[in-house]
């Protein structure tokens, strides 16, 4: 507001009073010389003292005019001197106002530099703050990871313990498998070779008694042969071979060498899978 004031626009009052009198010495000097010629006009026609009251009374009407212009005069000054003050009371309200708006300025100037110092301030402890949650939560993350970690070592020791542990029962369920299945193997041969045994005792019975009865040489022979015939239906070869001596009329049994072999052939284990 104080800014938007200007100063009035007055001339000083020497100013005043030299154009209020010129203009007043202007105005005299053409009522004189309208008088002048007034006069000069009535001394031609020679009336002039009829018209003596008329310049008495137009001198009057100058004089209070005079006398009117010097009272104005005076009001203007006075009103001149008024507003002088007035327009120096203003001037020192506009100075006062500036120093406070100075002030307030630079107050404000101030607070906004405080504001923003807080601000900044405030940032810098959001991103500090923000910047230790991430850190909490990475180190979270890692010591998850850890965890994690360790608990898959300690799980796959534990699995591979396990599967140890599986490949002895397996390696053991196998063996006694494979021990079961020998054992009912062997019992197998043995039942096997005891009736191979109990079939050769009642063949060798057969034929001793067939040998004890009256000896004939063509019936043991073709005893013989057939005794032969069916061992080698049974088992291909039995466990002995019987050879009969005619004249001697006596038989003895030798041994088969190939049924060791065929029974180590029979005992041996399936192939593991």
């Amino acid at each position: 507001m104080a800014a938007e004031l200007e100063p009035l626009k007055m001339e000083p009052p020497e100013v005043v009073e030299e154009a209020e009198e010129a203009e007043g010495q202007t105005k005299s000097l053409k009522m004189t010389e309208d008088l002048l010629a007034m006069v000069k006009k009535l001394q031609k026609e020679g009336s002039l003292e009829p018209q003596i009251e008329d310049l008495i009374n137009r001198i009057n009407d100058l004089q209070q005019a005079k006398k009117k212009s010097s009272e104005e005069l005076g009001e203007a000054q006075d009103l001149w001197d008024t507003l002088h003050k007035e327009l120096d009371s203003l001037n020192g309200e506009k100075v006062h106002l500036e120093e406070v708006l100075s002030k307030k300025q630079e107050a404000l100037r101030i607070l906004q530099l405080h504001c923003q110092r807080k601000e900044s301030g405030a940032q810098k402890q959001n991103m500090l703050q923000e910047c230790t949650e991430k850190i909490s939560i990475y180190n979270s993350q890692v010591a998850e990871n850890y965890r994690q970690k360790k608990l898959g070592l300690h799980v796959e020791e534990q699995l591979e313990n396990l599967m140890g542990q599986h490949k002895d029962l397996w390696e053991f369920h196998m063996l006694k498998q494979r021990l079961a299945w020998e054992i009912r193997a062997l019992q197998s041969s043995k039942e096997q070779l005891l009736a191979e045994e109990k079939l050769a005792r009642a063949k060798l019975e057969e034929v001793e008694r067939q040998l004890s009865l009256p000896p004939e040489v063509g019936r043991a022979r073709a005893v013989n042969d057939g005794l032969k015939a069916e061992l080698e239906k049974f088992g291909g070869q039995g466990p002995a071979q019987i050879h009969c001596i005619p004249k001697d009329e006596a038989c003895k049994v030798e041994a088969d060498p190939e049924l060791p072999g065929a029974l180590s052939e029979d005992l041996e284990p399936p192939p593991e899978q």
